[in-house]
C-alpha cells in the first residue's frame, strides 16, 4: 500500500492531480478546492484503493486528515469518496469536533451524505476518536463531582453537561438529572 508520496505536481485535473515520483506519475484523488494553487514538490499521505478493475489513491495534505479518513471509512455506508468529501469540508478539528457535539446537519450538508449515514457516523465514532478535543474546560467540575457521586458514569455525566447551559452548578445539576431521568 501507498501511504506517502511525494513528487512534482505535473498536472491538475477534475478532482485530481498528478505527482512525479521517480519517473513514474501517479494520479492521486484530491478535491478540486484542496488542491488550487498546490504546484511544486508536495507531500500527500494517502490511502490505496484496490477494486478487481481499477487502483485508486486518495490524497491528504496531512497524516491527521488521513487517519479521519480511515476512522469515517470504518463506518458502514461511508466509502472512500464519501470520508474524503467529509474531510475535506472543514478542518480535522472541526470535522471531530462535529461529530463529538452529534452535529447531523453537518454531515448531511456533504453532498452525498444522508441522513442515515450522518447519524451512523456520529454514533460509531463519537468517543472513539483519538486525540478528540475534550470538553472537559467548559465543564462545571462542581456539577460533574455532583452526578458522579450519585452514581452516574463520569463519561455520561460529561457528556450530558457538555450540553446544558446554566448559570449556577446547581441549576445544571438539575437539568442534567431530568436528562437522565431522574
Amino acid at each position: 500500500m501507498i501511504a506517502k508520496l511525494t513528487g512534482t505536481i505535473s498536472y491538475h485535473g477534475a478532482g485530481f492531480v498528478v505527482v512525479d515520483a521517480h519517473d513514474i506519475g501517479y494520479k492521486v484523488n484530491v478535491p478540486d478546492d484542496a488542491i488550487a494553487g498546490l504546484s511544486g514538490t508536495r507531500t500527500f499521505f494517502t490511502h490505496e484503493v484496490q477494486r478487481d478493475d481499477s487502483r485508486e489513491l486518495f490524497g491528504f495534505l496531512s497524516m491527521e486528515a488521513l487517519e479521519l479518513f480511515w476512522q469515517l471509512t470504518s463506518v458502514s455506508g461511508v466509502g472512500p469518496k464519501s470520508g474524503q468529501k467529509i474531510v475535506y469540508s472543514a478542518s480535522v478539528r472541526e470535522v471531530t469536533e462535529r461529530i463529538m457535539k452529534g452535529d447531523v446537519a453537518f454531515f448531511k450538508a456533504v453532498p452525498g451524505v444522508g441522513m442515515k449515514t450522518a447519524q451512523k457516523i456520529i454514533l460509531e465514532l463519537k468517543g472513539e476518536l483519538k486525540d478528540a478535543p475534550t470538553e472537559a474546560s467548559s465543564i462545571d467540575p462542581d456539577a460533574l463531582e455532583a452526578l458522579v457521586g450519585l452514581g452516574y458514569p463520569r463519561k455520561q455525566a460529561e457528556e450530558v453537561l457538555a450540553m446544558i447551559d446554566a448559570t449556577s452548578s446547581e441549576d445544571r445539576v438539575k437539568k442534567a438529572l431530568k436528562m437522565m431521568g431522574r
